[in-house]
């Protein structure tokens, strides 16, 4: 192999053996002492001998259908297809389950390893990028480098700038940041930068990355697919409010204004459901909504005074009838409270803060599918000195994956602090809590989860390596 599919020379930096694996290479094996012959992957013969040639056994391992990881959380890549649910929740597009469980132990060692990429905090993609099986790729957003992994050197290296444009850095907390996808054989990541939306088409054979940056102003938010469209705003140096927009393609539709200059505080993740995107922010509630008459509108509501809202503890609640809910604290009142996210008038009381997913919520280390305001009526506090932060929720399923600790204090000043502290990864479906795997770091609900090559893979900057199990098929 010369060329990429992008046209690029194939790095010298990648061996036959990285090659083979990345592009599903069918071989012809030499004779004793010769190198493996490779061809394509849309070769079934020696071109010279007629000689039939093997399909390499890790081609139907990891099928070039199989679904893209897109950072942080596994949501579905863009398609024009509707998604089914909510965009942006910690809900992961794919059924997860571990392979196994019943067999799983909680300090048993993980089943595989990989290195860790170069020092900085990465969020992980899985997904064909110039190649036939899915590549994995590492990004760290604030330093704006990207790292592949070669499956068969077994070491990460840099992807460089193609044509000299460099990708934008990101200054988006951890918690504020994601990213969209768009499958093709040569996907495209979008990213929010500080200098707009980022297009970013990685090929990984070539080792380079061709960029382009829309908008032509900060990200002042992550992006979400909204109404068949990739939508972020941005800060203009007026300090006004500008939401871009692309379709699947990247093309740029007509920009978005917001009325008046506002200062939104720190943001967290957006959301978006039927008809409507919010940007949940310090001081209020950036939105997107769909108009009667087709267009969008954008508009930002301030909190009621008072109300600070609390997005370390996870996700927005999903209700049963499909509406979002906020975790704020009412300071007026000393109480934590619910607010329905595009409503100022619908508001819940809660006893205490829950962690939250999505979909499920965590009473201290009980996994409850009830409103978070809402206490059960024969509440077991046996665990109340474990909590657990719900990392992802597997798609289409009861199953949580989630990360267990120690509250000797409470919930929020914990979340607070930067102590080391012992943690286990644990699988909680409906049948039973499964623990995996035990670590120390500080922050341990930093830990990013993402799927490559049939295996989940956990992610800490503070720990040595990336410990991977094998999923259910």
């Amino acid at each position: 192999m010369q060329r990429s599919a992008d046209g690029q020379n194939v790095s010298p930096l990648l061996s036959q053996a990285d090659i083979g694996k990345l592009m599903h290479a069918r071989r012809l094996p030499g004779a004793a002492g010769e190198p493996v012959r490779q061809f394509p992957p849309e070769f079934a013969y020696d071109p010279a001998s007629g000689v039939a040639l093997q399909v390499p056994p890790d081609a139907a391992a990891t099928p070039s259908g199989v679904a893209p990881w897109v950072a942080p959380f596994g949501a579905q890549a863009v398609s024009d297809v509707p998604p089914a649910g909510p965009a942006g929740l910690r809900q992961a597009g794919v059924p997860l389950k571990l392979a196994d469980q019943r067999a799983r132990e909680e300090h048993a060692q993980a089943e595989v390893s990989l290195p860790m990429p170069p020092p900085g905090e990465y969020e992980f993609f899985s997904a064909r990028f110039g190649t036939s099986a899915p590549a994995l790729l590492a990004l760290d957003p604030r330093r704006a480098v990207l790292h592949a992994w070669l499956p068969a050197s077994k070491r990460w290296l840099a992807l460089d700038p193609d044509h000299g444009s460099l990708l934008a850095e990101s200054d988006l907390a951890h918690g504020a940041w994601r990213a969209e996808l768009v499958p093709d054989f040569n996907s495209v990541l979008v990213l929010p930068t500080s200098h707009g939306l980022a297009c970013i088409r990685p090929d990984v054979p070539s080792l380079t990355y061709v960029v382009e940056h829309v908008g032509g102003a900060p990200c002042a938010a992550a992006p979400v697919w909204f109404q068949n469209r990739l939508w972020a705003p941005l800060r203009d140096d007026d300090g006004r409010i500008r939401f871009v927009n692309l379709d699947a393609q990247q093309k740029q539709g007509s920009d978005v204004l917001l009325d008046g200059m506002m200062d939104l505080g720190a943001v967290g993740a957006p959301v978006a459901y039927n008809r409507m995107a919010v940007w949940p922010c310090a001081n209020g509630q950036l939105r997107l909504q769909l108009q009667p008459d087709g267009n969008v509108a954008a508009s930002f509501t301030p909190w009621p005074e008072g109300l600070v809202p609390h997005f370390e503890f996870g996700s927005p609640y999903l209700s049963r009838d499909g509406g979002l809910w906020q975790l704020c604290f009412e300071s007026r009142r000393g109480t934590y409270v619910y607010v329905k996210l595009g409503s100022q008038a619908e508001k819940a009381d809660a006893l205490a803060p829950r962690l939250c997913s999505g979909s499920f919520n965590y009473r201290f280390a009980t996994k409850l599918k009830t409103a978070p305001w809402e206490e059960p009526e024969h509440g077991d506090d046996g665990g109340k000195n474990q909590a657990v932060m719900p990392l992802l929720e597997s798609g289409g399923g009861n199953s949580v994956f989630g990360v267990k600790f120690a509250t000797s204090a409470g919930l929020s000043s914990v979340l607070r602090s930067s102590e080391r502290l012992a943690a286990q990864l644990v699988q909680d479906d409906e049948l039973r809590e499964t623990v995996f795997h035990t670590f120390a770091v500080s922050e341990p609900w930093r830990v990013r989860l993402f799927v490559h090559e049939g295996t989940l893979w956990a992610y800490h900057p503070l720990l040595s390596r990336i410990d991977g199990w094998a999923l259910q098929a």
